[in-house]
């Protein structure tokens, strides 16, 4: 490799660390501002695309529901059959695909949010999705973990987002790294030429900088500590799980793996993003079969969570998981086996420190055609706001929530 094709190696190397670094000049490297470990987490995972409630945390106990569904819902609880759901508290109950978060409900350890969602929602995905993240439906540039962020000190490396591209919710002002796969942080394609090019960057970087040029000092020193960030986050791809965890072989099983091994290697970090996609289910969505689109993602959801806890140990004490979506889906199913855009959807939150149960701040709003909104969707019975008040206050220590959700008065939910 001569060096015009080093120096071209070199400045693509750098442009990658302004991904490391939160992107622009005033990111910091992953071992600067090292934030004191505080002992709380918050690991947000989005599941893009309307998921449906109402088969995730099924109302069992209302016959309007089988009425409604009479091919896609699923069974009352009964031991003797596998397709029914997992009885939660008489009255609510999970897909039956989701085994696992059920035996961490059964420890107190899941919060079940049904009827979650804001007043004139859209039913666009897009739209929707900015609303959940900015936390408000006007114009925002900003996310309500970004303003969050905005509000701490040495903030720089206290949130990640194992996501393409940084999710709305954590735009700010601080710079936040987003890399999808940990695993792919590579400087070239064989082993031979990441050597050949570290042995390179190794020597280019460690020479005496140019006298009187106001850079070339900075970038050298950035070069070689980017080579030992990027060694770091492998470091943390390769961490063998703890405690027997088993992750679902798939894109979110590795990506909940990897946030496992932040949690456990990087003190500090107090925030991280995933994503779950594929929930826009308008056919083929199926019923209680554990084949069938959406119970495939619950099923992913539902074991790479317990993995996720199991995998953290004694490091889980502080960590909260909150899944959402955009919206729900509407409460008959269509002809085609599948579910349309809807309103309300059902949210979970789970970790030690959760309220175990389920939680709502109106009650159930029912499924009686006088109770649906415009008569096909689940209305609202939580605000989303509400929610996020309550982890702002009650897991973050945030003493006014109100000045970070566009001054909206959150109500107790109590699932905290």
């Amino acid at each position: 490799m001569d060096r015009r094709t080093f120096l071209g190696q070199a400045m693509k190397h750098l442009a990658f660390g302004s991904l490391l670094m939160g992107g622009g000049p005033g990111g910091l490297l992953l071992s600067q501002a090292r934030a004191a470990a505080t002992g709380r987490t918050l690991v947000v995972v989005f599941l893009r695309g309307g998921c449906d409630g109402l088969n995730m945390l099924v109302p069992h106990g209302e016959d309007a529901y089988y009425s409604l569904r009479p091919t896609l819902g699923i069974a009352p609880p009964s031991a003797g059959n596998p397709l029914s759901a997992l009885n939660l508290d008489g009255f609510f109950g999970l897909h039956p695909s989701m085994a696992a978060l059920h035996g961490l409900y059964q420890n107190g350890w899941v919060a079940a949010l049904p009827a979650v969602h804001y007043p004139s929602a859209s039913r666009s995905h897009f739209v929707g999705q900015d609303i959940i993240e900015n936390a408000t439906a006007l114009p925002s540039t900003t996310g309500w973990l970004g303003r969050y962020l905005a509000t701490l000190s040495g903030a720089e490396q206290k949130a990640f987002a194992l996501t393409v591209g940084v999710p709305r919710s954590l735009l700010g002002s601080v710079p936040v790294s987003a890399i999808a796969d940990l695993s792919s942080l590579s400087l070239a394609a064989t082993k031979a030429d990441q050597g050949l090019l570290a042995a390179m960057m190794a020597s280019e970087y460690s020479r005496a900088p140019i006298v009187g040029h106001p850079y070339d000092a900075g970038l050298r020193a950035a070069g070689r500590q980017l080579q030992i960030d990027i060694a770091e986050l492998q470091n943390v791809n390769a961490l063998p799980t703890a405690n027997g965890a088993a992750y679902p072989a798939t894109p979110f099983g590795r990506q909940m793996r990897q946030a496992a091994g932040l949690i456990k290697t990087r003190p500090g970090t107090e925030l991280l993003a995933l994503d779950l996609g594929g929930w826009d289910h308008h056919r083929a969505q199926g019923g209680g079969q554990p084949d069938g689109a959406q119970a495939k993602l619950l099923n992913q959801l539902s074991e790479a969570t317990a993995a996720f806890y199991a995998d953290l140990g004694s490091a889980a004490s502080g960590v909260l998981l909150l899944a959402v979506t955009e919206f729900g889906r509407t409460a008959a199913e269509n002809s085609s086996g599948g579910t349309d855009h809807g309103n309300a959807s059902s949210w979970l939150a789970v970790g030690p420190m959760v309220n175990g149960g389920v939680h709502s701040v109106a009650g159930w709003p029912g499924l009686a055609p006088t109770q649906l909104d415009e008569g096909r969707y689940l209305a609202q019975s939580t605000d989303y706001r509400d929610i996020y008040g309550e982890i702002l206050s009650r897991h973050l220590g945030v003493p006014n929530p109100s000045s970070l959700l566009a001054g909206y008065a959150a109500q107790t939910v109590g699932f905290l």
